[in-house]
């Protein structure tokens, strides 16, 4: 009787443990969507900047080749999200963009132009 009493509290240890893990996966697996939405986003937003820096100003039209192919995927994961659609997936983020004066947006000659901020 002893000796069942001197293992229990390892017991309860390793089911705590375990119950640990599982809620942290489950609470990964929900969120994983939104995770992987931030990265893609953070993904174009580098991109868009990088091909601002390089051409300077730069339509809409220039810009959706840049993020065309574009995709994200977590570490140890093999979901995966992709720009399918480039029109709407600059919808989203251009926008963000100006709000976060990250770029400016301009018309010059009767079109949008998008540059960096100085």
């Amino acid at each position: 009787m002893e000796l069942i009493l001197h293992f229990i509290p390892y017991v309860l240890l390793f089911a705590l443990a375990t119950a640990i893990i599982y809620a942290w996966g489950l609470w990964r697996s929900m969120r994983q969507q939104q995770d992987l939405s931030n990265l893609l986003s953070a993904k174009g937003v580098a991109k868009i900047k990088k091909a601002l820096r390089k051409n300077g100003a730069m339509t809409r039209r220039d810009l959706e080749p840049v993020v065309k192919d574009l995709s994200a995927k977590q570490p140890f994961s093999r979901e995966q999200i992709a720009v399918t659609d480039p029109k709407k997936f600059l919808d989203s983020i251009l926008p963000y963009m100006v709000k976060q004066r990250i770029i400016t947006e301009e018309k010059q000659n009767g079109k949008i132009v998008y540059k960096l901020r100085k």
